[in-house]
């Protein structure tokens, strides 16, 4: 798996869009490579509103207008995204990271973990460098929208991740976008809550676990994450 060599290197400033435009801001630096208009993206955003967002598919539920019209009488309207999983809440507390690479895919379903792994180690390094213990990739039981390559502190989820990938126009290549959402304020309980009231109102009997949820907050109450946040950024870029 090999990105191409040029890269074009966004602003390490942390952008406050609404839930709205960081998605779109997201899908716009996908379409970018999509257009050969770059080899490399990076965007870091945390939104000034907040929104439970889910894959479109949910829309077919039985209940969901219903549960749309409760969540949003809560102050959480629903928006959609183009990956799949479950509801995931997205808030200031919420910081989100998208890394954007044109690359030539030389295995199957290698690509997918190369992906994962592009994203989640270089988090991982800049966590221990902020003081976190063993920062690490894997599945956490009971975390909503969970995986294989979350990542955790010990066995609860920090951040949780997604992937993309599209063909990029007039050749074999492809453009992978990989996202990160991760939990700085508030508490797993106060978001893990939005989740569930969400498969209440649905009629959908699973709950999820705020024990299987960490926000970065816990762990370093005192850390300035916003002005930290220019090393994590670095580290994805310096593979690029």
């Amino acid at each position: 798996m090999t990105p191409a060599c040029s890269l074009e290197r966004d602003s390490q400033t942390l952008h406050r869009p609404s839930v709205a435009e960081g998605l779109a801001l997201e899908e716009a630096l996908l379409e970018s490579i999509c257009h050969g208009e770059g080899d490399f993206g990076l965007v870091a955003w945390s939104p000034q509103d907040r929104a439970l967002v889910m894959p479109r598919r949910h829309e077919r539920l039985e209940g969901f207008p219903e549960a749309r019209a409760a969540l949003a009488a809560q102050g959480w309207p629903i928006q959609f995204r183009s990956t799949g999983g479950t509801p995931v809440p997205q808030c200031p507390a919420v910081i989100n990271v998208a890394l954007a690479l044109r690359c030539r895919v030389t295995g199957s379903a290698a690509h997918l973990e190369w992906g994962y792994r592009r994203l989640g180690m270089p988090w991982c390094d800049w966590l221990s460098e902020l003081g976190v213990t063993a920062p690490n990739l894997g599945e956490a039981p009971g975390a909503y929208c969970d995986g294989r390559f979350n990542v955790r502190i010990g066995e609860r989820k920090l951040v949780g991740t997604a992937q993309r990938w599209r063909r990029v126009r007039g050749c074999r290549d492809m453009a992978m976008l990989a996202h990160g959402a991760m939990q700085v304020g508030e508490t797993p309980e106060t978001l893990v809550g939005v989740v569930n009231a969400f498969q209440a109102a649905i009629g959908d009997p699973e709950r999820f676990l705020p024990a299987s949820h960490i926000a970065l907050g816990q762990l370093l109450p005192e850390a300035r994450v916003e002005a930290a946040l220019p090393g994590l950024l670095a580290r994805l870029a310096e593979d690029a």
